[in-house]
């Protein structure tokens, strides 16, 4: 099992607390989808389901520096939550 750090804790207490649903990734899947980010050496990642943004937080952590996530939610209020957890966990 992969760890779990404070900001990344954070974020599944928030999206917890905001009452979404739990279908965050699991701590493997995220590890999985950052290694996948930096064995293809990505520049950019596209997701698309944003819910609370932990896998997004999962993604950005392994982008380079001028690396670019768009990430789309169709729920405003999931959007809010990921927007908070962004600008609430640090990703890098």
């Amino acid at each position: 099992m992969a760890p779990l750090d404070a900001p990344l804790s954070k974020a599944l207490e928030a999206n917890a607390k905001a009452g979404m649903p739990a279908h965050d990734v699991s701590t493997t899947q995220g590890k999985f989808l950052a290694l996948l980010v930096k064995l293809t050496r990505a520049q950019s990642v596209l997701e698309i389901g944003t819910l609370g943004g932990f896998s997004t937080i999962w993604i950005a952590r392994t982008l380079p520096t001028n690396g670019r996530i768009v990430t789309i939610e169709r729920n405003t209020d999931y959007a809010q939550v990921a927007l908070e957890n962004f600008c609430h966990r640090p990703v890098g």
